[in-house]
């Protein structure tokens, strides 16, 4: 596994990112896509270390013309990615987890996009340990004009946020809440489109 060093302060303060941090995306749909886009456009991730699987090819096309590498098995994503974005449908996120729990290590962060699965399920199907974060993205992130609300979950440390903001920085405004204010930002960020 490709394994970024810890991150370190840049010179505002900020964490910066490791250019050797790979990023995976299991699941690349719109939103993951949006998100991918945005970590290239400003340069926090290159090409070569973005690595997205999905069952079929309709939705890898997309991080193919971006030049990232993709994949039909989620298991290469866990080998070769530090931090791994879970963008599938809700209803198949538990299912996606059993399968990857076997190749989630400490080094791992977790990140779901899954609107609905709480820290707690994440947690308790992977493995004891996990560094387990919730993000929910807004569709402007395609227009990297959004607003992405995170929580992390109980192994989940500062660095870990601190590190999941600036990759996410690029999709818009990203704040750490606590778990309970996703759903309310989940409402409002996709209602606010009709007003």
């Amino acid at each position: 596994m490709e394994r970024g060093a810890a991150a370190a302060p840049g010179a505002a303060g900020e964490m910066e990112i490791p250019q050797e941090l790979c990023v995976g995306f299991i699941g690349a749909g719109r939103m993951a896509s949006a998100v991918a886009r945005g970590m290239l456009q400003a340069g926090k991730v290159q090409p070569v270390n973005i690595f997205a699987s999905a069952p079929s090819n309709t939705n890898l096309d997309k991080f193919q013309s971006f030049g990232c590498s993709t994949t039909h098995c989620n298991a290469e994503v866990l080998k070769s990615c530090t931090v791994v974005f879970l963008a599938t449908k809700p209803h198949i996120v538990p299912v996606v987890l059993r399968e990857i729990a076997p190749d989630v290590t400490q080094d791992h962060i977790v990140v779901s996009m899954a609107a609905g699965i709480t820290l707690q399920t994440l947690e308790e199907l992977l493995p004891a340990g996990t560094k387990v974060l919730r993000v929910i993205p807004s569709l402007p992130c395609m227009v990297q004009s959004g607003a992405i609300v995170l929580a992390r979950g109980t192994c989940a440390g500062d660095r870990d946020a601190a590190l999941l903001k600036r990759l996410l920085s690029p999709c818009g405004l990203c704040e750490e809440a606590p778990e309970s204010h996703i759903d309310i930002h989940t409402g409002l960020s996709g209602s606010g489109v009709a007003y």
